[in-house]
């Protein structure tokens, strides 16, 4: 037989036999001159003989434990303030729902209710803004308010807040009128007179 031939055989099957120690997990306690001990999965010498261990304990648990990578990522969110934009993406349709454009008001008293709000709700951390014929006043982000108002022309506004109190979106300018009815509105007309002559 070949000397070469032979010596490969031979190597191979040595690899062969060291893959199948390093792959069955075998452990090697090495004590040194000095009585210092190592632990290795590497062979130390040809007549070493691995450790017996113990089998490792295991608990098994119904509680799924995220990857810590996840529960970074998801605190980072959770945390994270959203911007303007987003605001501004989310809350898009914020709007004037009562008075609507142009509507007359009679018989209230002088007093119209103006209403604002959104297909989302609005948090409670975002305020807003109501200008009155350009008066500003503070309200919540969405609801209502009673005003009393003098006759004639009014025009309003809502604009909405972040919590650093930054504009994120404003309503249109709602256009309406206040009326009065007076005394002698819808009195019937007296009589005419006739001249019995």
């Amino acid at each position: 037989m070949n000397k070469g031939l032979i010596t490969a055989v031979v190597f191979g099957c040595m690899l062969a036999g060291s893959l199948a120690a390093q792959s069955s997990g075998e452990i090697y306690k090495v004590v040194d001159e000095n009585g210092n001990v190592t632990y290795t999965d590497q062979r130390p010498s040809a007549g070493a003989e691995p450790m017996d261990l113990p089998p490792l304990s295991v608990i098994q648990s119904d509680i799924a434990v995220p990857a810590p990578a996840a529960q970074e990522g998801q605190a980072a969110e959770e945390a994270k303030e959203p911007t303007p934009g987003d605001l501004r993406r989310q809350f898009r349709d914020f709007r004037i729902t009562q008075p609507q454009p142009e509507e007359t008001f009679w018989g209230t008293a002088n007093t119209v209710v103006v209403a604002w709000g959104s297909s989302q709700p609005v948090p409670p951390e975002l305020s807003a803004r109501l200008f009155v014929d350009g008066s500003p006043q503070d309200v919540p982000g969405s609801g209502s308010v009673t005003l009393t108002l003098d006759r004639g022309e009014h025009q309003v506004y809502v604009e909405l807040l972040d919590a650093r109190k930054r504009r994120i979106i404003a309503t249109q300018t709602v256009t309406f009128f206040v009326k009065q009815q007076s005394v002698g509105f819808n009195r019937p007309a007296p009589a005419p007179r006739s001249s019995g002559r």
